[in-house]
């Protein structure tokens, strides 16, 4: 007997679970890895971007800078800020604090897209592989009433068997996204300072000046 013998005899209800299960599993990597080349490239952009600017924050420069890295959430946020700027007919210090913390909040929500479904994921998994858990040991017990004499292994085994692989199932899908999870919420607060610390020093810059623009 083997795992693919458990499975090909496996309940209709275990089966459907353990379906279920591995496209939870499969669409958590999928999030895993997207999120992980978002926050890859983020980081190394706002790198880039901020080693490139070495203090200086003429409005020209970080414009051409920030074009020069489209994947640097804080040059981001300048070029959306710099439109809205742009649109108001206004450059002063307190336009640019208001427009920069309102295209902070928008890049807040690039960040965070898909981490609500490796949040479902990692807590609804284990418990859907406790449903197939449970309905396992039960088909095996229902078999066990059913036998006269010393019960074989043979009989109750594969139902043992399919319960215990329901319960790896979920804990296959669930741990890897509350580890991804926890990861990337770390990522996203790191992203999140990044872009506070620019817009901070930004706004400070400009209040030295009388107009900031190109």
């Amino acid at each position: 007997m083997n795992v693919w013998t458990i499975l090909q005899d496996a309940s209709l209800v275990n089966k459907a679970i353990l379906v279920v299960l591995f496209l939870l599993s499969l669409l958590s990597w999928v999030v895993v890895i997207e999120r992980w080349r978002f926050f890859r490239r983020a980081k190394a952009g706002d790198r880039t971007f901020f080693q490139a600017l070495r203090g200086n924050l003429d409005a020209e420069g970080i414009h051409k800078l920030a074009l020069n890295q489209p994947h640097s959430p804080s040059g981001r946020v300048y070029l959306a800020a710099e439109r809205e700027v742009m649109r108001l007919g206004r450059s002063d210090a307190n336009a640019w604090g208001e427009t920069l913390d309102l295209e902070r909040d928008a890049i807040r929500g690039d960040g965070e897209k898909g981490l609500p479904l490796l949040a479902v994921i990692s807590s609804s998994a284990p418990f859907i592989g406790l449903l197939g858990t449970v309905w396992g040991v039960m088909i095996a017990f229902l078999k066990l009433g059913g036998i006269e004499g010393q019960p074989a292994l043979e009989v109750v085994g594969p139902g043992i068997a399919e319960a215990l692989i329901a319960t790896a199932m979920g804990l296959f899908a669930a741990i890897p996204a509350v580890m991804a999870y926890n990861g990337f919420t770390a990522a996203q607060r790191n992203l999140l300072r990044r872009v506070d610390e620019f817009n901070r020093r930004l706004v400070v810059s400009i209040r030295s000046e009388d107009e900031f623009g190109r």
